[in-house]
């Protein structure tokens, strides 16, 4: 357990008894686990990318505009673009107007980690990240926020020396980094210790996977050691609230902290998921928040170890609910989804509001394969209080489950089932969503599914091959974008192919939509920007020096572009 226990919320000694027997059994076992798989992300065996940056604190005021208000489904009714999606319906839609065509990231300058200014066209700023980002930017409050990793220091704390070579470098941290929206500028960062168990359950350099959830003068993310943290969106630079001692929190095995300044992230709370609900997290923590009046919906990651065969913790729940406030654990799914027979892989997808009639559903699609409405109610399960399911269905159609001689296909095979990683969309009282896989297992087929919030198949486009895309529904057409490069034009009503665009690239990000145009990167650091209509076309292909595996975001006139190590800011000075 991690220190700050007056700050970590737990279950009560009883509760704790029940998840020591299922539910946590296997926890004694992560430290030793053995490691044998291949790696998790292609990315991982990528160099360094180039970009300008700037590491320099900022001083100045921050503007002080609103959090972003959003309805359960539809366009962002704000400037700001506080959370995954802009919108608890998921909707990859913009509101904002002429975004940018015409940019250039510049050119690199011959052996350094930097590109020369005098090429870029269109940019406002650039800043270093660490070696690793996925996850994507948010903009609230005048602050963008991103997850990276440690790899080029913000602050010399976060350094220890090497034991063999008595170098001081880089400690293998996951980070939270908070920039000031108009300069670029480092404001604060919350740099969490890794976890201890190696790729198992904590990959090494992969940072922050997840995209954090801001509103008000907070911010919620799941981090790497597979805990859902609060954060003050002003870092400590204006108090410490909360837990107190974040220099004992923020300390490693190999780095005592001895204080925090005014650039490290004021903790307000921590739930920690292995400790309270068992959960053993595939390789990484890494879903996106959905808050629901005063809840937090969370998605546990529990998945399969590194055998991709045995399931540590099946009674484990794949979402649950907390209390925003506090981080009391409030409720968790008992839908059985981490059962031997069900678990394909980890629930990675992130759950979306939906709102038909005047009631409200919590759509979460999960690691089996399936997607599940819920309700906002709780029932009793002895001493556990479980997410009310209203149903559920399997975005699988039947025959990638079993052949035509009745025999169960096998995961992980190019005709097989998948499990779902891309986020539900809301749109028109429907859900629309397609299956896929880790792109470490390659290409193979897909779907993509609309039901209805009964929970019925209205349609299936099985011409899509495995997909981790987020879709963007405008003007009844749904755009999403498959790992194989293809982007696809769908009627919304009826699942008929109107066209579609090759952008010759694996595509781990998803569709952005922004007045009658629709933004996408892919991994040979290609931006695509499209005119959004039946007939897909180019408008224009912009090289950056570096996959394209984060999502696309425009904010306050601004279009944010990230690489694997820089983060780029597009727009009018």
């Amino acid at each position: 357990m991690l220190p700050n226990d007056a700050a970590k919320v737990s279950v009560s000694a009883e509760k704790k008894l029940q998840r020591n027997g299922l539910r946590r059994a296997f926890r004694s076992k992560q430290s030793w686990i053995p490691m044998n798989r291949n790696f998790l992300l292609a990315a991982l065996t990528l160099t360094t990318v180039a970009g300008l940056w700037i590491t320099t604190r900022d001083t100045a005021a921050q503007v002080a505009t609103p959090a972003a208000q959003a309805t359960a489904a539809g366009k962002s009714s704000g400037p700001d673009w506080a959370m995954w999606a802009g919108t608890p319906g998921r909707n990859m839609v913009s509101a904002e107007k002429n975004p940018p065509i015409e940019f250039d990231p510049g050119k690199k300058l011959k052996g350094k980690d930097e590109v020369d200014l005098a090429t870029t066209k269109g940019l406002k700023w650039a800043t270093r990240l660490g070696s690793q980002a996925y996850g994507t930017v948010i903009v609230s409050d005048g602050k963008v926020l991103l997850g990276t990793n440690n790899e080029n220091p913000f602050d010399s704390k976060y350094q220890i020396k090497n034991k063999d070579t008595g170098k001081v470098v880089a400690e293998d941290r996951s980070v939270v980094l908070c920039l000031d929206e108009k300069t670029g500028q480092m404001i604060w960062q919350f740099a969490s210790p890794k976890l201890g168990t190696g790729k198992v359950s904590d990959w090494e350099y992969l940072g922050i996977c997840a995209t954090a959830t801001a509103e008000g003068k907070y911010v919620y993310i799941p981090t790497n050691r597979c805990e859902v943290v609060c954060l003050d969106i002003a870092g400590l630079k204006d108090g410490n609230q909360g837990m107190q001692d974040e220099a004992k929190y923020l300390s490693s095995p190999d780095n005592k902290i001895q204080a925090t300044g005014d650039t490290d992230a004021d903790i307000i709370w921590t739930f920690d998921m292995r400790e309270e609900c068992g959960v053993f997290p595939h390789n990484t923590t890494s879903s996106n928040i959905l808050i629901v009046g005063e809840k937090l919906y969370v998605t546990t990651s529990n998945g399969v170890d590194w055998t991709h065969t045995n399931i540590p913790a099946p009674e484990a729940p794949s979402l649950i609910c907390l209390d925003k406030k506090t981080g009391k654990l409030l409720g968790e799914d008992g839908s059985g989804i981490s059962q031997k027979d069900r678990m394909l892989h980890c629930s990675w997808s992130s759950p979306a509001l939906a709102k038909k009639d005047g009631k409200e559903q919590i759509i979460f699609a999960a690691g089996d394969g399936l997607v599940y409405g819920y309700d906002l109610t709780f029932k009793k399960d002895g001493e556990f209080d479980i997410i009310n399911e209203i149903w559920r269905v399997d975005a699988n159609p039947k025959e990638y489950r079993v052949d035509d001689t009745g025999k169960k296909r096998a995961y992980n095979t190019y005709e097989g089932p998948s499990e779902i990683i891309a986020t539900p969309v809301i749109y028109k009282d429907r859900v629309y969503v397609p299956v896929g896989q880790d792109p470490e297992h390659g290409e193979g087929k897909g779907c993509m599914n609309c039901i209805d919030l009964a929970g019925k198949i209205v349609w299936t486009f099985k011409e899509i091959n495995r997909s981790i895309s987020t879709p963007a529904i405008v003007d009844d057409i749904v755009y999403v974008a498959d790992y194989s490069g293809l982007i696809y034009a769908l009627d919304a009503s009826t699942g008929v192919l109107l066209s579609k665009y090759d952008t010759k690239g694996h595509i781990w990000g998803s569709t952005l939509y922004v007045d009658g145009k629709i933004y996408i990167g892919n991994e040979e650091g290609e931006l695509h920007i499209l005119k959004a209509a039946k007939q897909l076309e180019k408008v224009a292909v912009i090289d950056f020096p570096g996959s394209l595996f984060a999502t696309p975001v425009y904010a306050n006139g601004t279009l944010y572009i990230q690489t694997m190590s820089q983060l780029y800011a597009f727009g009018v000075k």
